[in-house]
């Protein structure tokens, strides 16, 4: 393009000195033939047309030349210079070196927007690859030893074992799709917050209780709840659920990724912010400050030779995230490689009135310690029952069975000794949340629990605006099922039968 303008330029130049040439050839032939006062007027005339083509020449390079030369830099050299210098010039092309600013802020766009999809694509694929891995290997495990159960040779010792890994394997799986789903519903934004008032002292001390369990015991590691200097005295108003959750997983994170030392866990109170200050410590591996911004982003895991032999999908950073954000907080981390790490979250602090060892009085009041429970399970399933069932009886709880709502709420009415209901929240001819309600125009302290085969996290306001007491999910968790009922036990010091 620069050759055309200069070709062209180069052509008009000759046409112009043709031009001239021609032109004083004429006045300086004139000469011979007119007077002295007509050869003043010709001598002006040629003085006016060599000033103006030297100011056209002058203006034509200026105005003209000039920025086209430019509008060639852009164009074949993408000079940002160039388009400054443009910028710079008179009105019309002023605009065009707007335009091609414009434009190369576009291509930039696309460019960052290109290369941050092939990231993402990158990432989902290996996303893929290691999600596919992380559900083969516990299903690998459940059918392989599920397998070598059928053997006869088994000792009763080898028969635990192989249950035991069974057990782990199938939990480990449940964990990956609860995760899966929970993100996707993130996604779409169907996961809302559920504030309701609670006691934060006692759900640290439960989740305490529940990491140590978990730990092995030939792991040189100890979990550490670290005692508040101020502690909350009043109950909690937030998500309960998704508090613990995000506790929960970042200490498994911890654990998971310290091979020996301590791991503390606590809270503090920032009165200047209004907001408790939760945080988890570990004297692991630790985390390279170049990984900061994208430990929390999904798909994203950290891989080195000391992360490698562990599994994990690498959404539970991401999930606690989103939920610390939706409860109105934030989440940070300092870490130091081959020292430790420490994740620091805060949500808002929003207390109830009344204070915790008080929480929970005027609720049920219809379970006598003294004598083994008297449970209705409301449940359409024969194996679900018979689980349930089988599990109670460990503790010789009496146990009475009801196929839909409608019978729950009829033997609720005719037998005045049960003292706790499992139910079902989806059942023939009437569902949990139908029988609940109308059991609590009679019973209205009669304690009820949800059975759901929704992940625990999606527990919401219509579940306690019914009034039930809690929640357990599908697959049923016989630790968990016996941590709720004795947690209702705790709560009613002065029993009543209704």
């Amino acid at each position: 393009m620069k050759d055309y303008f200069s070709t062209t330029y180069r052509r008009m130049l000759a046409l112009i000195a043709i031009a001239g040439i021609i032109f004083l050839s004429m006045c300086f032939f004139a000469f011979y033939f007119i007077g002295d006062q007509d050869k003043r007027i010709i001598a002006f005339l040629i003085i006016g047309f060599i000033i103006t083509m030297g100011s056209y020449v002058f203006f034509y390079r200026k105005l003209i030349e000039k920025p086209l030369n430019l509008i060639t830099n852009v164009l074949e050299k993408n000079d940002t210079s160039a388009i400054i210098q443009l910028q710079k010039s008179s009105k019309e092309f002023s605009y065009i070196g707007d335009l091609f600013l414009s434009s190369n802020q576009q291509k930039e766009e696309l460019k960052q927007a290109k290369e941050k999809a092939e990231e993402s694509e990158l990432l989902k694929a290996s996303f893929l690859t290691n999600l596919s891995h992380e559900i083969r290997t516990p299903m690998n495990a459940i059918l392989g030893f599920s397998d070598l159960l059928n053997s006869q040779k088994l000792t009763d010792s080898e028969k635990i074992e192989y249950i035991d890994i069974i057990r782990r394997s199938g939990k480990n799986l449940v964990s990956i799709i609860d995760d899966l789903i929970e993100m996707s519903k993130i996604d779409t934004n169907q996961v809302t917050p559920n504030h309701v008032p609670f006691n934060l002292n006692a759900v640290l001390n439960d989740i305490k209780q529940t990491i140590d369990i978990t730990i092995p015991k030939d792991k040189p590691l100890k979990v550490f709840l670290d005692e508040p200097k101020h502690p909350v005295v009043f109950q909690l108003i937030s998500d309960e659920t998704k508090l613990r959750q995000v506790i929960v997983n970042l200490i498994n994170n911890a654990v998971k990724y310290t091979e020996h030392g301590t791991v503390n866990f606590g809270y503090k109170i920032n009165p200047e912010d209004n907001a408790l200050e939760f945080f988890v410590k570990d004297t692991g591996i630790g985390i390279s400050e170049g990984e900061f911004t994208n430990i929390f982003s999904r798909f994203n895991r950290i891989q080195n030779d000391k992360t490698i032999k562990l599994s994990g999908l690498g959404l539970g950073l991401s999930i606690s995230k989103a939920y610390i954000e939706m409860l109105g907080g934030k989440i940070w981390l300092e870490s130091t490689e081959n020292i430790g790490t420490t994740f620091s979250f805060t949500i808002p602090l929003k207390l109830d009135g009344l204070p915790v060892v008080e929480q929970m009085e005027k609720a049920i009041n219809t379970v006598d310690k003294a004598k083994p429970l008297n449970i209705l399970i409301a449940e359409d399933n024969d194996i679900n029952f018979m689980l349930i069932k089988r599990v109670l009886s460990i503790r010789k709880y009496t146990v009475i069975r009801a196929k839909n709502g409608e019978e729950a709420v009829a033997v609720c009415r005719e037998d005045n000794s049960i003292q706790l209901i499992i139910m079902d929240l989806k059942m023939p001819k009437m569902g949990g949340f139908e029988a609940r309600k109308i059991i609590k125009t009679f019973k209205p302290y009669l304690p009820v629990i949800a059975h759901t085969a929704y992940s625990s996290t999606e527990i919401n306001n219509e579940v306690f605006d019914a009034g039930f007491i809690d929640c357990i999910t599908k697959p049923l968790d016989k630790t968990e099922l016996f941590k709720v009922i004795d947690r209702i036990e705790h709560l009613t010091p002065n029993p009543v039968l209704v």
